[in-house]
């Protein structure tokens, strides 16, 4: 072991070097190269992600949004779990977007088709409005998709337009274009001005909400009345965003659960789910921020159903994120290296160790123990880490994904 390693590591195994050099040797032991080539896994940690994924129900990707390889990464899963019985993705967008993003997923023409869906309805799409998200989707075309997020907050006249299409009636109806009229308003202003809380989804009257909700009630069909509830749930999630984080958690749970519940009684059997979300929401247990996401959820699901999930997360060292502060204006380029940054000290160690060359993945689950049977208290980061993901993927550079405008 190096003498770098052996510092980093004591950052957070308190006074004890002895500990600290378990834990090193441990981490080594459990380190595999890992890269992406031509859409596919290689190197040694490819038969070890292989294998966890054929031991597992449900697969959780943790990762950093907007970034490339990260990308490059999951469509090569894509094909590792198809192959082992997975044909679904849950994906961190809302349900009615999703349904049009599966409808483009395995078509040549998928950029246009997306580019010109945002010129409809832009700030729509979340996270899969760039050229890596969309190649993604086209290597798990294979895949059923759902929507497990609110609804962005460009898309309240996409979902007002979707109601208009179940034809209600005529009070519901008015109601609804009343809705579209204020939300070209809103989208006009937001325009001008780039903020993004100028947007309809964001900015709208809980008066008028509740008056057209109403109106579904007399005359809008339970077709009607589904997507004008999630309009609503998805005003107030990106009304309250990042304050309230425990509505969006509580949606995400329940919209996975919903579809699971579908796909079972559809299928007859449990499906095998593949899950590419933000890091934070597939912790087993707590995550960084002490709150506790979908991926625990998960994580108690299949315990109790005898089965397996599988959390990976996928970290960049360091990175290049595009930031768009305001509607229609050019990107912000944010520099990040986690060598540098204070709330990255926990994560030393695993720094100090990473392969020189490619990708390194990490097998976090034989460190437990050596946790466990430490004499000085670990940090809180690395304990949490390593007690909530399963795999580590260390990208010693990424770049930032290419928007679709």
């Amino acid at each position: 072991m190096t003498v770098p390693a052996l510092l980093a590591s004591a950052l957070f195994l308190y006074a004890q070097p002895d500990d600290a050099s378990k834990f090193s040797a441990r981490l080594v032991q459990n380190r595999y190269g890992l890269s992406v080539r031509d859409g596919r896994l290689t190197g040694t940690g490819a038969q070890v992600l292989r294998t966890a994924i054929a031991q597992s129900r449900f697969v959780l990707l943790g990762e950093t949004h907007g970034l490339a390889e990260v990308a490059r990464f999951a469509g090569a899963v894509c094909k590792v779990a198809e192959s082992e019985g997975f044909h679904t993705l849950a994906i961190e967008e809302g349900p009615l977007v999703t349904a049009e993003l599966k409808r483009w997923a395995g078509r040549m023409d998928a950029r246009e088709q997306l580019a010109g869906f945002l010129k409809r309805y832009p700030e729509s799409i979340n996270i899969y409005n760039a050229v890596e998200e969309v190649e993604m989707l086209h290597q798990c075309s294979g895949f059923g998709l759902w929507g497990i997020n609110q609804e962005g907050p460009g898309a309240a006249g996409l979902m007002l337009e979707r109601i208009l299409d179940t034809h209600p009636g005529p009070e519901s109806a008015a109601a609804i274009r009343r809705l579209l009229q204020k939300n070209e308003t809103a989208n006009a202003r937001a325009r001008d001005s780039g903020r993004i809380g100028d947007l309809y989804m964001i900015s709208a009257d809980d008066n008028d909400l509740a008056a057209a909700a109403a109106a579904l009630q007399k005359d809008g069909s339970p077709r009607a009345r589904s997507l004008f509830t999630s309009l609503a749930s998805s005003h107030q999630i990106n009304r309250a965003w990042p304050a309230d984080s425990g509505r969006r958690f509580r949606l995400m749970k329940s919209l996975f659960a919903a579809d699971y519940a579908a796909a079972a009684r559809t299928g007859g059997h449990s499906p095998k789910v593949l899950l590419k979300l933000g890091e934070f929401h597939v912790y087993r247990g707590f995550n960084p921020a002490h709150g506790s996401g979908v991926g625990n959820y998960i994580a108690e699901f299949a315990d109790a159903s005898d089965a397996e999930s599988l959390h990976i997360c996928i970290m960049a060292v360091k990175y290049t994120q595009r930031i768009y502060p305001k509607i229609g204006q050019p990107a912000r380029e944010r520099a990040f290296n986690r060598k540098d940054d204070p709330y990255s000290r926990y994560l030393q160690p695993i720094l100090a160790n990473v392969l020189e060359s490619d990708w390194t993945l990490m097998d976090l689950r034989p460190l437990r123990q050596t946790l466990r049977e430490a004499r000085t208290i670990a940090d809180p980061g690395i304990s949490t880490l390593v007690f909530g993901m399963d795999l580590l993927v260390v990208i010693p550079e990424a770049t930032p994904s290419t928007r679709i405008n």
